[in-house]
């Protein structure tokens, strides 16, 4: 199912789903990365702490007055300076350092070691080596170890000579008083390196495990609770637009809770109202058919006229495609067509003979009257259509309105059809039941001039269905 099919209450739901995942996995994710590159840093933050403090081990502090009077190398001085070179060697620093500070002019080098000066542009450092050095955060945190005695690590990333860490402690001579400090830096470009790949691959299964949620909980979500919801709006909007008996469908509804209530709840109402509904129709049609009854009993010769034009005015529109609803409508007005009779004398209805000029307009009044009886009835549609216009003809010589071709509500135009056969297949006073071949060719002389075409050839069609002629009134 593409994402635009999806019903609005499941696109909801995938978007707080996503919202909610993209929550977790960054917050995963910020957990993650603060615990690894806390870790990371304790870790390397102690290594090169415990490296300066072997370093210092090393070192003859008392010496360091000798040297800075005479910067002139002995044998002890060179002793140490091999140490500190082995111990950057081992440990792959960049680069180790003693040095007194006088703030904030310069600093006294007394040992300086950068391995074949692989991690700088800067030559290596003499012994007595004095540099001015007005860098402030430099000075700022040197101050802190060689003032206070404190014993700090500075991080220093993507910087010029590249990704670092370096300590500084201090150094003490026997009396106790800190006479240089003494600096390691290492490179901690691996920890960088390893960083930027834990962010990749953090990214990537954050992205990948949402996808996953995403996808998990949106089809549980449409498949628990989306899905029933659905069926039960489509079901209960199917029926109130048709009325018609509940769709079983809802009996897959299988969820142990509300929903599964509703939809059975549903089920059950649909049930009720379903036979309510039919015990009304029924009520409805035995109404019609007892009127119907009533208008047929005025005439000896046409008793059963309007059940039968009912029937066949059902059939035709059947064939011609019309919804059950619909084919009921035209059948209880067809039913009806003949109710403004009541309302003509006995007398016109029951003569023997020719009507007069005068009798004929009175009867031509019954579908206006069928009108004035139908008019209030307002829950079966086109009810009074198919009373006031059956007498219509398709070349507008009919009555009551003389209209023509399609101005004549279709309703009109299937009876009128009903009507004309019914009429040829009864008995009258004048003459018996016609023959089916003669019914046949009247309303096929008749296509397009007293019959709608379409109609009339459905009627054609239904007259060439009936083989044993059964579509007549029964003596």
């Amino acid at each position: 199912m593409k994402f635009k099919q999806f019903p609005v209450i499941t696109k909801k739901i995938i978007f707080y789903i996503l919202i909610a995942v993209f929550l977790l996995c960054s917050l995963v994710f910020a957990i993650s990365y603060i615990s690894f590159n806390h870790q990371f840093r304790e870790q390397y933050d102690a290594s090169i702490r415990e490296i300066a403090e072997a370093a210092s081990d090393f070192l003859n502090p008392d010496d360091f007055a000798k040297y800075r009077e005479n910067p002139v190398p002995d044998e002890k001085y060179n002793t140490v300076l091999e140490n500190l070179q082995t111990l950057v060697d081992n440990f792959d620093l960049n680069v180790i350092y003693v040095s007194a500070v006088e703030p904030p002019e310069y600093t006294h080098i007394f040992y300086y070691y950068d391995p074949v000066n692989k991690h700088g542009k800067w030559s290596p450092y003499p012994l007595g080596y004095e540099e001015e050095y007005y860098e402030e955060s430099y000075n700022r945190t040197t101050r802190l170890v060689y003032e206070k005695g404190e014993h700090l690590v500075r991080h220093t990333i993507k910087s010029r000579s590249g990704s670092h860490i370096t300590a500084q402690i201090p150094v003490y001579d026997s009396n106790g008083k800190i006479v240089a400090l003494l600096g390691a830096q290492k490179n901690i470009q691996e920890f960088v390196n390893a960083r930027a790949r834990f962010v990749q691959f953090v990214i990537i299964t954050v992205l990948i495990t949402a996808l996953f949620f995403v996808v998990l909980f949106a089809g549980y979500f449409n498949l628990r609770f989306i899905k029933p919801i659905v069926q039960i709006t489509d079901e209960t909007n199917r029926f109130a637009s048709s009325s018609e008996k509940p769709n079983n469908n809802l009996l897959s509804v299988k969820n142990r809770d509300e929903l599964g209530v509703l939809a059975n709840s549903v089920y059950q109402m649909e049930g009720i109202v379903s036979t309510n509904i039919e015990t009304l129709n029924r009520m409805t049609t035995e109404t019609a058919e007892a009127l119907a009854s009533a208008i047929d009993a005025k005439d000896k010769y046409t008793r059963g006229h309007s059940a039968r034009v009912a029937d066949y005015s059902r059939s035709i529109a059947r064939k011609a495609g019309k919804s059950e609803s619909e084919c009921r409508s035209i059948y209880l007005s067809a039913l009806l067509h003949d109710v403004g009779k009541i309302g003509v004398p006995n007398s016109i209805i029951n003569k023997n003979g020719k009507l007069t000029e005068e009798e004929f307009k009175v009867i031509k009044t019954h579908p206006d009257m069928g009108v004035q009886i139908l008019v209030n009835i307002t829950q079966i549609p086109n009810i009074c259509d198919g009373a006031h216009y059956h007498h219509e003809r398709y070349d507008g010589k009919g009555y009551p309105e003389g209209l023509s071709g399609e101005d004549i509500p279709e309703i009109g135009r299937l009876i009128a059809v009903a009507d004309a056969y019914d009429a040829m297949t009864s008995n009258r006073s004048y003459r018996g039941t016609l023959t089916q071949e003669h019914v046949r060719k009247e309303i096929e002389n008749g296509i397009g001039t007293q019959f709608d075409p379409e109609f009339a050839k459905i009627m054609l069609e239904l007259i060439d269905d009936d083989k044993d002629y059964t579509m007549r009134e029964v003596e």
